[in-house]
């Protein structure tokens, strides 16, 4: 019998800065401004510093052990190898759940800005073209759909840049003393909720390290790629906060930057400079679709990784013999970012994906911990970058998730409870179906790498 396809080695650094950036641009186009709705101006920049300090440290995990492994699946494989079954599910699935409701928001904010421009059209039949021409480019091929993202993202984020500088170099007139306007108006209690919303400037930048197997230099691209991408989001978050706090009144709780949908194009609107409303409008439209198509490819490699691992059926881990992707794993997404776009609770949805999200930043940082005592780090085969600072930065990432994630107490207490139930049956489940997993593991024919340091060989 002929050996089966594996995935094709051909992403470079800036293929994993497309897919990191590509996916979380979005979320400092719109969705960051819920911050200012809770906590004000002041919240807001809270909510960033603290969600960024969180961010940084994880993207440095991620690089560390994606590096290291060289494999799809990301934080499942990380929580396979280095704690267990049980954990390894848990996480496969909250990526995969995090990166598919992503994808249909994205698809159905593509919808409504194409409605605007074209008013004849409707949202859902858009909705279904976008989702379904963003699995047929994944189908066709990794190196296409993160070169699409690569150019996509760069124009979003350079209008980002163009709009910033355009206003401190006076072609329209801001406002900075927006800024004071409303600065807490909930006090205290309304800054600590504003963190709920942190993660939206920064969500899914770990899942650039889910194509460290495609790469073709994983041992330097995934570090390079993801922490030039993490720079990218801070310096655009910063921006954005700025531009938008100095042109949209934050201080009136009906209307302004805390309730906005689309809050950089709004703020063009406000510049009234033709030129950078249209490119805002662009940026818009093409971080939802480059966010969109980064769902897909990373939702798809954790649905791969699970099935190779006969945690959900192995019909999915067919690699295709020509275009080497994932193809029945990047199929099966199509049908399930439908169902969640035309669920009618796609809010909820997106509430279910942070806390989806929080839970990988709690065991990645744990996964790495655990790596670093199994794998000391005289032992550069299987380490071939060192994140600096650890283990300390490890616990405070994982502080962090766990404060934010109580955060969500406020409002959204019963999506709280529902996945947190959701992802332990799950972790108890697959704990008792793989038990004889990690004794059996072996580190050698897997990885190629010695026996962990507490391995005994009589074992």
């Amino acid at each position: 019998m002929a050996e089966s396809p594996g995935l094709v080695k051909t992403l470079r650094p800036y293929h994993v800065w497309a897919l990191g950036v590509g996916i979380v641009l979005v979320g400092e186009y719109m969705g960051w401004n819920f911050t200012v709705a809770k906590g004000g101006i002041l919240g807001s920049l809270l909510a960033m510093l603290v969600a960024g300090t969180m961010y940084v440290i994880i993207a440095l995990c991620a690089s560390e052990l994606g590096s290291a492994t060289k494999l799809a699946g990301g934080p499942y494989d990380w929580a396979r190898l280095f704690i267990g079954p049980g954990a390894a599910a848990s996480v496969g699935l909250a990526v995969y759940m995090e990166y598919i409701a992503l994808e249909a928001a994205d698809a159905i904010v593509v919808a409504f800005i194409a409605q605007e421009i074209f008013p004849e059209l409707q949202v859902f039949p858009v909705t279904l073209l976008v989702i379904a021409t963003l699995t047929f480019i994944n189908y066709r091929g990794v190196v296409a759909a993160l070169t699409l993202n690569f150019f996509m993202t760069a124009i979003a984020f350079l209008a980002i840049i163009l709009f910033f500088f355009s206003g401190t170099f006076g072609v329209f007139e801001l406002h900075p003393e927006n800024l004071f306007q409303g600065a807490m108006p909930n006090g205290m209690i309304g800054l600590f909720a504003a963190l709920q919303f942190g993660p939206w400037f920064f969500l899914g930048i770990e899942g650039a390290a889910m194509c460290a197997e495609e790469c073709k230099h994983p041992a330097r691209a995934v570090p390079l790629g993801q922490q030039a991408g993490m720079i990218t989001l801070l310096v655009g978050a910063a921006m954005t906060l700025f531009i938008c706090a100095s042109l949209l009144p934050s201080n009136i709780p009906a209307e302004g930057l805390g309730v906005s949908v689309y809050p950089l194009f709004e703020a063009a609107q406000a510049s009234g400079v033709y030129l950078l409303i249209a490119l805002l409008g662009l940026g818009t439209l093409l971080t939802c679709v480059s966010s969109a198509n980064g769902c897909v490819c990373d939702s798809s490699r954790s649905w791969f990784a699970l099935s190779r691992d006969h945690f959900v059926s192995n019909w999915f881990s067919s690699v295709h013999p020509k275009y080497q992707t994932p193809y029945k794993a990047v199929i099966f997404t199509m049908p399930i970012a439908i169902a969640f776009a035309f669920s009618g609770y796609l809010d909820q949805v997106i509430t279910f994906s942070i806390v989806s999200g929080l839970l990988c930043y709690v065991l990645i940082p744990f996964a790495l911990l655990r790596f670093r005592k199994m794998f000391p780090t005289h032992i550069n085969k299987v380490r071939p970058f060192v994140s600096p600072l650890q283990p300390w930065i490890s616990y405070f990432a994982m502080a962090i998730a766990i404060t934010i994630m109580s955060t969500l107490f406020w409002g959204y207490r019963y999506n709280l409870l529902f996945a947190l139930a959701f992802y332990l049956v799950a972790y108890f489940y697959f704990h008792r179906k793989h038990k004889k997993y990690q004794k059996e593991f072996n580190w050698g024919k897997e990885m190629g790498w010695p026996n962990p340091s507490h391995h005994k060989p009589e074992e």
